[in-house]
């Protein structure tokens, strides 16, 4: 940890213990936006599959912002029914784990990965399987996805701090199926100084790192040295929502532009040669 955010963090901490706390008030204070509610059959207000399972959960303790869930509609509907092969980093008390099962149904390889060895109560093989170590180990995490024959999902909900999200990244991407999908959530922490060690546009976030993408996304235009190599290549869509963001993996072929019809007048900008499609 830097050491300005050690200062900070240990700043927060001291005026909290003197009663102090709002002469120095703390971001990470999510508990005036959370609620708990009881499952509801009746159909989610906000719409979507993955709505109406989240809002009747009557199963372990989950907790989602709300508005993920028509994200993960859109990304992830796909994989319904598939012998998908899914990664939740962040485990808590499993009961994300059990939706994910409801969503993507009884063909689906389910993972949970978390550093609180609490949580292998949630291991319920073969249904859900849970693996305790931490996100920021490579070695545990390659073995992790060895041991599911490799992934087409991962979904980092884990610690939050901005060098896991890093280093997880950096360990699981290369790994994620040809067209898999890779979401990291709450990424609210990147703007945080302190233990989370993010800060409005401070380089060596997570999320900065996800803007650079869009720039080595495209890397046939430019000789810039890429944080991501090959992006160009292998990523076809980088998604930015409010603390989330999702990237789509797709092999992107060298790119073409097209023309096609008879030129109306001289133009030096139309293609000498003819060719066919195909």
């Amino acid at each position: 940890m830097a050491l300005q955010d050690i200062v900070v963090h240990n700043c927060r901490r001291a005026f909290a213990r003197i009663g102090l706390g709002h002469l120095a008030p703390s971001p990470e204070d999510i508990w005036p936006y959370v609620k708990h509610i009881t499952p509801s059959p009746e159909p989610s207000a906000t719409g979507g599959d993955m709505a109406q399972i989240f809002y009747s959960h009557d199963g372990r303790l989950a907790h989602k912002w709300d508005h993920y869930h028509g994200i993960y509609d859109r990304h992830l509907a796909r994989f319904r029914g598939t012998a998908l092969k899914f990664l939740e980093i962040g485990v808590s008390h499993g009961g994300s784990l059990q939706i994910w099962r409801k969503y993507f149904g009884p063909n689906a390889t389910i993972f949970g990965v978390d550093v609180d060895p609490r949580c292998s109560v949630v291991d319920d093989p073969p249904s859900i399987n849970v693996r305790i170590g931490s996100q920021a180990d490579v070695a545990f995490l390659r073995s992790v996805v060895a041991e599911m024959g490799g992934i087409d999902v991962v979904l980092d909900d884990g610690s939050h701090y901005v060098p896991h999200q890093r280093a997880t990244f950096d360990a699981l991407f290369p790994l994620l199926s040809a067209e898999g999908v890779y979401i990291v959530e709450d990424m609210q922490t990147n703007y945080w100084r302190g233990r989370y060690q993010g800060g409005w546009r401070r380089r060596s976030t997570f999320l900065e790192q996800m803007k650079d993408l869009v720039d080595d996304m495209n890397g046939w235009w430019h000789k810039s040295r890429q944080r991501l190599p090959d992006a160009h290549r292998i990523v076809d869509a980088v998604h930015f929502y409010n603390s989330m963001v999702v990237l789509e993996k797709k092999p992107q072929d060298k790119p073409s532009s097209v023309q096609i019809g008879t030129p109306s007048f001289p133009d030096p900008y139309v293609a000498r040669t003819n060719c066919q499609k195909g």
